[in-house]
């Protein structure tokens, strides 16, 4: 069985059928299961199809004036990549930990 293979803008090779990275979290092993499971992110062709991301990457693949100097090999797979990652990180808020939302207390 082959896999189709697609090259990304970040000059790495993917496949449509490889689950989505939550990245480093401190969930445990059980609670990272279950969010994998209810979200699809071992079944990146449902999580896509749910979030209309081939719509939305192909609506987003014109590279900005800055980018269009080192140009990008695959610009549709590079705004994929990009929409996963955002669309991850809004259904998955522990998917960040790096990321810290500054919370500040009223001077009241």
């Amino acid at each position: 069985m082959g896999v189709n293979r697609r090259p990304t803008g970040y000059g790495k090779t993917m496949t449509h059928q490889e689950p989505l990275d939550l990245g480093t979290t401190e969930l445990s092993a059980d609670e990272e299961e279950r969010i994998r499971r209810e979200h699809d992110l071992d079944r990146p062709e449902v999580f896509d199809r749910r979030n209309d991301v081939d719509r939305r990457a192909r609506t987003r693949a014109n590279l900005l004036p800055e980018e269009l100097g080192p140009g990008s090999a695959d610009p549709e797979a590079q705004a994929r990549e990009v929409l996963r990652d955002s669309d991850v990180r809004t259904e998955v808020p522990e998917s960040a930990p790096d990321t810290v939302v500054e919370r500040r207390e009223s001077g009241e």
